[in-house]
This record gives C-alpha cells, sequence and structure tokens, in this order.
C-alpha cells in the first residue's frame, strides 16, 4: 500500500508512519506539499475539515498513492470560547473518512493574533513564548500542557479516528 501526506511537516509524516505501522505494516509513506485553500488558521471544525480533505485529494492526485491522507490544524469557537481543533482527511478516490480531536482552550493573546491580526497560530505561540518553530515541535498541545501531550500525539490520534471506519468497517456498514 502506497500513502501520500499532503504536508512536508515532519511532525505530521511522522504521525502518519507510526499509525500505519499498527494499521497496515509494510506501507510506503510520501510527504508531498499541497495546499489547503483555508486560512493560515481555520476558524471553525468545518474550515479545517475542508483544509485536510483538500490536502488529502491534492496527495493522492499528485503521487497515484492508495490513499491521500490531509492533516489541517485550526481553531473552533465553542460556547464562546476559542479552542484547538485538529483534522485529518483520508481520501482512496471513492470515499473520504474523517476524523478530529484536541480541543485546549486558546489563550486570548494567540486568539486576538489569530482573529484580528489574520497570523497564524505557531507564529502567535511562538510570540507568547518567544521560541521559534513551536509548531513543527511541539505545537500549541504541547506549549499549553506543558510538555504532557504534543503536537505528533494529536496528529496520530485524528489519523486513527480518520482510519476508524477503515480499521472496523463492519460497524460502519448500512444496516
Amino acid at each position: 500500500m502506497r500513502v501520500a501526506v499532503g504536508s512536508k511537516n515532519p511532525l505530521k509524516r511522522r504521525a502518519v508512519v507510526a499509525v500505519l505501522k499498527r494499521v497496515r505494516p509494510g506501507a510506503a509513506v510520501a510527504a508531498v506539499e499541497a495546499v489547503s485553500g483555508v486560512s493560515a488558521t481555520p476558524l471553525s471544525n468545518a474550515e479545517t475539515i475542508a483544509g485536510a480533505a483538500r490536502r488529502a485529494r491534492a496527495a493522492r492526485d499528485q503521487t497515484g498513492a492508495d490513499w491521500g491522507l490531509g492533516l489541517e490544524g485550526g481553531m473552533a469557537r465553542i460556547a464562546g470560547r476559542w479552542f484547538t481543533c485538529v483534522w485529518c482527511a483520508v481520501w482512496d478516490g471513492k470515499r473520504e473518512t474523517v476524523g478530529g480531536c484536541v480541543h485546549c482552550e486558546v489563550p486570548p493573546a494567540v486568539v486576538r493574533g489569530i482573529v484580528s491580526g489574520g497570523r497564524e497560530m505557531g507564529d502567535c505561540m511562538d510570540d507568547l513564548t518567544g521560541l521559534r518553530r513551536t509548531k513543527r515541535r511541539m505545537g500549541a498541545e504541547g506549549i499549553l500542557t506543558a510538555g504532557l501531550v504534543d503536537r505528533e500525539k494529536s496528529f496520530r490520534n485524528a489519523v486513527l479516528y480518520a482510519l476508524a471506519p477503515r480499521i472496523t468497517a463492519g460497524y460502519y456498514r448500512k444496516r
């Protein structure tokens, strides 16, 4: 099986490789640049899912892989508060499956930078912490939980949730 990840971000690729070792041992994973077509930081679950889906389709189209996987991070407003979100889409040319996770409240300064300033969450988190390139390392999840959860683990969970209808297909058949 060949799988293409719609991003060159090493965290996303490592997450997909880790999951596929358990779910589809022997799968070959390639990472390709794929445009999400959404905001720098998507501001809803719907927009974040759309970005993941576009990445998945583009990755498969570019490579001819069996599956294209797209991972996208964003924010969603829930009960009047802003939370992080991560979504994964898997596209096989006929069917798309989607899974998501990570709802950690976003600090007000980061929300302002994203909503009012149109900036990317990673840049805002860099400013908040004084660190650089945090989105390619621990991500907001790692920073906001003092390292107890990291971004790669969040991506792994989103990939697993997106693969659930493929892992346990019998539960998803129409009855």
